[in-house]
């Protein structure tokens, strides 16, 4: 069981690099933009060439591809064709979280957009509102409204909802412009960079993707930050939508100690000792996996104590009325 990395920095991603010259970079003798790209490949020789066209098109002048093999077998042939794509190629296999780190380590943009390879803008391009509804409102992320390639639009506003001791995250199909969402769908979003590293990215530790992107989401919301979706920021699948892996697995049970098991005592979150027994009771796991594993959500939590606004709890009863 890997230890939750506590900074930004407290994780080990390796990887090289190929680029032409990224617009940017300190040698490339051209302005930094706003807004950079990290690219996120599923996979599908089919969307390459096409998408790194696209996103030129569309005036994005450094694009950093995230490969999600140590042997990305067109790289070379394709970073001579798109001097403006960064491409970060992995020694080991990655997590989603662990490539959006690795691309946003080495972005320099204030704004970052996180896309999959398989997803395109809207015909329309990204709207320049968007970059400054996000500066003005000082936002965290924003999420765009997402469509498939046969169906219309997806359910991609996520809501907590507690009942009782019962407590889970409700896809709705978001209806109006500026909704709250609790994580952005498939990590489709643009982030403020800053806030990113300060709130120490996704966790490394966490494997399923589904859980380490709820986890990130859910920090920063009981940190004080909130994720909206625009209406008009959209994007559509080319491919089949994937499904997300619900499964109350390993994964699960670290994002229940960092997230849902903390409690508020005045201006700080704790996690009390007498979740302890009831969470090996229901983990599945020995009593020294148990231990280790909470007295590392502890040891978390206690770093980050001042960081929490709120807890769990308060933070669905808060969201209910907007869903009814």
């Amino acid at each position: 069981m890997n230890t939750i990395p506590l900074t930004f920095d407290g994780w080990e991603i390796p990887y090289s690099v190929i680029q032409g010259s990224v617009c940017g970079d300190p040698e490339s003798g051209c302005a930094e933009p706003a807004l950079s790209v990290v690219l996120l490949n599923r996979g599908g020789k089919y969307y390459r060439t096409s998408v790194f066209r696209d996103l030129e098109d569309s005036g994005f002048s450094s694009v950093l591809s995230v490969e999600n093999t140590p042997e990305p077998y067109d790289v070379e042939n394709l970073s001579p064709r798109f001097p403006a794509v960064k491409f970060l190629i992995p020694q080991r296999k990655l997590t989603v979280g662990e490539m959006i780190n690795a691309g946003i380590a080495e972005s320099t943009s204030r704004f970052v957009l996180v896309m999959w390879n398989d997803q395109r803008l809207s015909p329309q391009g990204l709207p320049e509102s968007v970059l400054s509804q996000l500066a003005s409102e000082n936002l965290f992320c924003c999420a765009p409204f997402l469509s498939g390639d046969t169906f219309g639009s997806l359910p991609v506003q996520m809501i907590p909802q507690a009942d009782k001791k019962k407590f889970n995250i409700q896809p709705f199909p978001c209806v109006r412009d500026n909704e709250r969402t609790v994580y952005p769908f498939d990590f489709t979003g643009i982030y403020d960079r800053a806030k990113f590293v300060e709130y120490g990215g996704f966790d490394s530790s966490i494997r399923n993707p589904y859980w380490q992107n709820a986890d990130f989401g859910f920090r920063v919301n009981l940190w004080g930050e909130e994720i909206r979706i625009f209406s008009h920021f959209k994007m559509v699948y080319e491919s089949e939508v994937p499904t997300e892996d619900v499964a109350a697995d390993i994964s699960y049970l670290q994002f229940y100690l960092k997230n849902l098991a903390p409690v508020r005592k005045g201006a700080f979150a704790v996690l009390p000792f007498r979740r302890f027994f009831p969470f090996m009771g229901k983990s599945g796991l020995n009593v020294f996996d148990s231990w280790r594993m909470f007295r590392s959500a502890s040891k978390w939590v206690a770093v980050n104590a001042p960081r929490f606004v709120t807890d769990a709890a308060s933070l669905a009863a808060a969201w209910e009325p907007s869903v009814l």
